[in-house]
């Protein structure tokens, strides 16, 4: 079916995939971790979409194997996405709004150009990076700040600052793993190195559901276990396909839209479904921060000239 369609049509899928799919795990991870513990969530959710993706190479003739002493880099990268990110996420969306959450998550491509600037042989940011990482920590203080007794006070969150450091956290996880990532240079096929990467991150995640004990007082419901399918479905697999696809086939820096345009889902999604608001001063904060990520992603380093991605590699939102 897909074959028929043009190029341009699969784009244009692709981008709406990737912008809806990402979008919504942030209401995705709000529903599940309110009936689940995170490393429940994380565990169920990774061990499915590696499940799914094992059925899909065997079916397709695909072969599992990934070249020598890549494996354990494999594995060290998917834990940094879907345990250190995915699991502090959902820790973090217990004490703050789901649409708060993906705007402070959104800071994550900064964090990755500033990585990159400390690494040795790095890329370095010109003019235009440093002030878009400035125009986006200054977003991140405005949106944060003001809010905090906000939140607190009206959404029942009554550990808004301690929520923002765990969803700060998850951002530089994901980020330390997209620059390893790169830096890598995986030579395993893109579809197979996600199995390995999800799967490695499922089994951590498990051993930390079954240490912590949240697997023991798991209660299954259906709303978790639906928002779990959905993550593993819409969130893993169709938006990695989406994601790997426009890598291919359309220039990074359009590609790197979703990092701001996934909390604009996220905050709408919050605000439709859940019932969540923005005071005027996150407004203010959101738009700032949205400027200076773009600013930080459409810059161009001064070293190499390439264009700086917020994600790279088989990264899972």
């Amino acid at each position: 079916m897909f074959s028929r369609l043009s190029k341009s049509t699969l784009v244009l899928i692709a981008f709406a995939s990737v912008y809806l799919f990402w979008g919504s795990t942030y209401l995705g991870i709000h529903v599940a971790g309110e009936h689940l513990s995170a490393p429940v969530v994380g565990a169920s959710r990774s061990l499915l979409s590696t499940t799914l993706i094992v059925l899909i190479c065997l079916l397709s003739g695909k072969s599992l194997r990934v070249p020598k002493g890549e494996g354990w880099k494999l594995a060290l990268v998917g834990v940094l996405f879907m345990s250190g990110n995915n699991v502090a996420l959902i820790y973090g969306e217990q004490m703050v709004p789901s649409g708060f959450a993906s705007l402070v998550v959104s800071i994550m491509p900064i964090m990755i150009a500033l990585i990159e600037w400390m690494r040795p042989g790095g890329e370095s940011l010109n003019k235009r990076g440093w002030a878009g990482t400035l125009l986006g920590t200054a977003g991140i203080v405005l949106l944060v700040w003001p809010s905090l007794h906000h939140h607190a006070a009206q959404t029942g969150a009554s550990r808004p600052f301690l929520g923002t450091c765990v969803l700060l956290f998850a951002a530089l996880s994901f980020a330390i793993g997209s620059v390893l990532s790169r830096h890598f240079q995986f030579k395993a096929d893109t579809f197979v190195a996600t199995g390995w990467e999800i799967g490695a991150a499922g089994i951590f995640n498990l051993v930390l559901a079954i240490a912590t004990g949240g697997l023991h007082r798991a209660v299954w419901t259906w709303h978790g276990v639906g928002a779990i399918v959905y993550l593993s479905i819409f969130g893993s697999l169709f938006g990695l396909v989406a994601f790997t696809y426009l890598l291919q086939n359309v220039a990074v820096t359009k590609v790197a839209t979703y990092a701001f345009v996934n909390p604009m889902i996220a905050v709408l999604l919050g605000f439709l479904v859940l019932g969540e608001r923005l005071v005027s001063t996150e407004i203010v904060g959101m738009a700032i921060i949205v400027c200076g990520v773009a600013t930080v992603v459409l810059s161009r380093v001064d070293r190499t000239k390439r264009e700086i991605v917020g994600m790279a590699g088989e990264a899972v939102e």
